[in-house]
């Protein structure tokens, strides 16, 4: 039934605000230090869900994910904005991440907000993203201990 199946995906065809979430970090680094760590594809392996990252030609980077498997994630990146926003295309799923690092008195701030991907529905999202507190855990190790 036609009916029955639009239902099912209404909410991934309509245009209406998704559930959101947004995870922080604050360090005592600096602004460029944070962006310039996070704006390194190859520290996200610091967090322990990412592993055998590579560069593409199309600006797109591989790698393993622990959750996810086979996976790929391309940024954009302003550092003038603080901007680290990327694509993580993995698990079937494709996610846009708008990242942000900003001044916090002499550190800063780091903040990932995740909006719902299809094919998800908000607790899958929810559980999806709880693993994603011992990333950053991980980050804000690494991040601390660089010069």
């Amino acid at each position: 039934d036609v009916m029955e199946i639009k239902d099912k995906f209404k909410d991934e065809a309509e245009p209406i605000p998704r559930k959101a979430i947004v995870k922080t970090l604050t360090t005592t680094k600096s602004v460029d230090k944070a962006f310039d760590f996070f704006a390194n594809m190859k520290n996200m392996e610091m967090g322990g869900a990412i592993k055998s990252m590579e560069e593409s030609d199309d600006g797109w980077w591989t790698f393993e994910h622990s959750i996810a498997g086979k996976s790929k994630m391309k940024q954009t990146l302003s550092y003038e904005f603080g901007i680290v926003d990327h694509i993580f295309i993995g698990g079937g799923l494709e996610w846009n991440v708008f990242v942000r690092v900003i001044p916090n008195q002499s550190g800063s701030t780091t903040s990932w907000i995740f909006i719902r991907p299809n094919g998800l529905d908000d607790e899958q999202f929810e559980d999806q993203l709880k693993m994603f507190d011992a990333e950053i855990d991980k980050w804000k190790m690494a991040l601390e201990r660089s010069i």
